[in-house]
């Protein structure tokens, strides 16, 4: 029979727990996504007459010129229609081909190269096409183009995280799988293995000083 005042104390502090990892991922996102939004991209200006302030100075855009600007900006700007960001779509096709890659090679050790916050610029392409279905007459398309993106994600994510995981038996990341994690994929793998080191630590600690070990 399972003592019901144990088992209770058990979940609430297993709950408790939950929601504290839950808040310290929580502020990790929120860390990172503000340096996804500091991060600097290339511009292209489309429209004159704006000025910006960059390096601590007033820059007056010129049409046709290419500036260097934190991502914020850039999409600040690129919302007024004064400039295009130059910066590779997180296509379709693309995506697919990377989760094509990824399938084939699922019992290897590799990884397909992300640049970036690889995941957030997903996740503003996703954005914009849910912000789409609620503007754009042809919402079937929308429609079906979300459901590429999603289905992709998935499966990209399933494959990728299978391998991040394997790489925690290994006592560093090799450089060339490193190169070619996203910066999302970094952090996640940072997160897991500090949890994990941290468990077997304390696992250690206890064999060593709590309880009393049992010989044969």
């Amino acid at each position: 029979m399972v003592n019901k005042g144990i088992s209770t104390k058990y979940c609430s502090r297993a709950g408790s727990l939950t929601g504290l990892l839950e808040l310290v991922e929580e502020l990790v996102f929120q860390f990172m996504s503000r340096d996804f939004q500091e991060e600097s991209v290339k511009i292209e200006v489309i429209s004159d007459g704006l000025k910006i302030f960059l390096e601590e100075s007033y820059v007056e855009l010129v049409k046709g010129s290419e500036y260097t600007v934190p991502r914020w900006m850039a999409s600040k700007l690129e919302s007024m229609n004064v400039c295009r960001v130059k910066e590779p779509d997180v296509t379709v096709e693309r995506l697919s081909q990377i989760v094509y890659l990824e399938e084939t090679q699922a019992r290897k050790p590799q990884l397909t190269k992300l640049n970036g916050y690889f995941y957030s610029r997903l996740k503003q392409v996703i954005s914009k096409l849910e912000e789409g279905l609620r503007t754009n007459p042809d919402w079937r398309t929308q429609t079906e183009a979300l459901k590429m993106y999603s289905e992709l994600y998935d499966a990209l994510t399933r494959e990728r995280i299978t391998k991040i995981i394997n790489l925690l038996n290994l006592m560093d990341i090799p450089q060339d799988i490193s190169e070619k994690m996203s910066e999302e994929e970094k952090q996640l793998y940072l997160d897991l293995k500090t949890i994990l080191n941290l468990h077997l630590k304390n696992l250690r600690m206890r064999g060593k000083h709590g309880g009393t070990v049992l010989k044969g």
